[in-house]
């Protein structure tokens, strides 16, 4: 390793670092060059064809990559992330909160310093220079001087060749793993969605239930609104001494509850005990949890005080069921900030057993549902396992602690 330097970002470069462009995004024209932001590209370098936006050569010739191109996102949450580029037919051109470098081949390989960008000391040197104001940041004179240990070029093509070989299997493994996972997930929302509009005599008998979305339901539920079957409380308090609950603090699907550093200000939701809360902010996104005690929320959830007639386990199960969601977000959908209204949202239907039978349903549902998710989180566990030794690796390779 006599051979082998330690030299700054900036001295790989053929020009300096540059900013990408600040357009909105709005066309998908596939004959225009694509317009890359943060969130079209995962760890593993791959661009979302769902998120796909374009822009017109005239505006895209300003900030047009080239093959080799290696992007690095300067603020937010994910502020380090890269992404190297490869040709695309129509070519692409980058976002303002990315920085693009451009790089000197005949003294380093661009994906040698992609890879690099994956390992742990890059992950240190990124967490020592982000800047902790309102949104984390890394400017271009930062990753200027962004260390990097470089070896000779020949033995850098080797290291790309066997980084290409062993993460190719790991991301197999991964992308294996992920699939695994969505299918409980899809089995998690199947069920539940079978259950709270079918309950659980697979022979009962079924009649229309009048509407679409929700097709045959069992002959003896009965057809109600949520606004029948509970009351909106409308209790305010500029007293934030109580126990808080932001819509971060919700997981989406899950109706459970994470600790964050949400801190509220202002005026805020008041909920008691049993009381069951909806995030009416982005709806879509599934946030209803059952609190077993007092305290304040956002007002940017429904708070709803179950009738004697619903149980509220039933009700919650149903209110995140993904007939419902895509119900509701297909009522809000291309609107900025989609937020759904009481009015909306009060006068969807549900339909109900005796209360009985309703308790049964939703015991069912938890027994189910905590299966499903302890398999998932045993799958978690593994994603995260085999991301920690993909980058172990990675690092161990490119600062020549590991002989390939």
């Amino acid at each position: 390793m006599s051979d082998w330097i330690t030299t700054r970002l900036k001295s790989l470069l053929t020009i300096p670092l540059s900013y990408g462009l600040n357009e909105s995004a709005e066309d998908s024209n596939e004959e225009w060059p694509r317009y890359i932001r943060i969130t079209d590209f995962d760890d593993n370098n791959k661009l979302s064809e769902e998120s796909f936006k374009s822009l017109p050569m005239p505006i895209a010739q300003n900030a047009l990559l080239q093959d080799g191109d290696l992007l690095l996102a300067r603020s937010g949450a994910t502020a380090g992330k890269t992404f190297i580029y490869s040709s695309l037919p129509k070519g692409a051109c980058y976002a303002g909160y990315l920085i693009r470098a451009r790089f000197n081949k005949k003294v380093v390989i661009p994906k040698y310093i992609s890879y690099y960008t994956k390992g742990y000391d890059y992950e240190n040197w990124k967490n020592h220079y982000c800047i902790q104001t309102t949104i984390q940041n890394i400017s271009a004179e930062k990753y200027n001087q962004l260390p990097i240990i470089l070896p000779p070029i020949n033995i850098q093509q080797r290291i790309v060749e066997y980084l290409d070989t062993k993460t190719g299997e790991m991301d197999e493994r991964t992308e294996l793993l992920e699939k695994k996972r969505e299918l409980q997930v899809r089995l998690k929302k199947a069920i539940v969605n079978q259950t709270v509009t079918r309950g659980l005599d697979k022979n009962v008998k079924l009649k229309d239930s009048g509407v679409e979305w929700i097709g045959m339901i069992p002959e003896h539920w009965e057809v109600k609104r949520i606004k029948d079957v509970v009351t909106l409380r409308n209790e305010k308090t500029a007293d934030i001494s109580e126990s808080y609950i932001a819509l971060e603090n919700i997981v989406s699907w899950d109706a459970s509850y994470v600790k964050t550093n949400a801190e509220t200000e202002g005026t805020n939701n008041i909920f008691k005990s049993g009381d069951i809360l909806f995030g009416k902010l982005r709806p879509y996104l599934a946030k209803g949890f059952l609190p077993n005690y007092d305290g304040i929320c956002s007002t940017e959830f429904f708070v709803m005080k179950p009738k004697s007639i619903i149980f509220d386990r039933f009700l919650l199960f149903y209110i995140l069921s993904h007939r419902v969601i895509d119900f509701i977000k297909n009522k809000v959908a291309g609107v900025k900030m989609p937020r759904t209204n009481w009015n909306e949202f009060g006068a969807l239907p549900v339909f109900i057993p005796s209360i009985a039978e309703q308790q049964a349903i939703a015991t069912y549902l938890d027994n189910k549902c905590v299966k499903i998710d302890t398999a998932i989180a045993i799958i978690d566990k593994q994603i995260d396992a085999l991301k920690r030794l993909k980058r172990a690796l990675i690092n161990e390779v490119i600062t020549g602690q590991r002989a390939i």
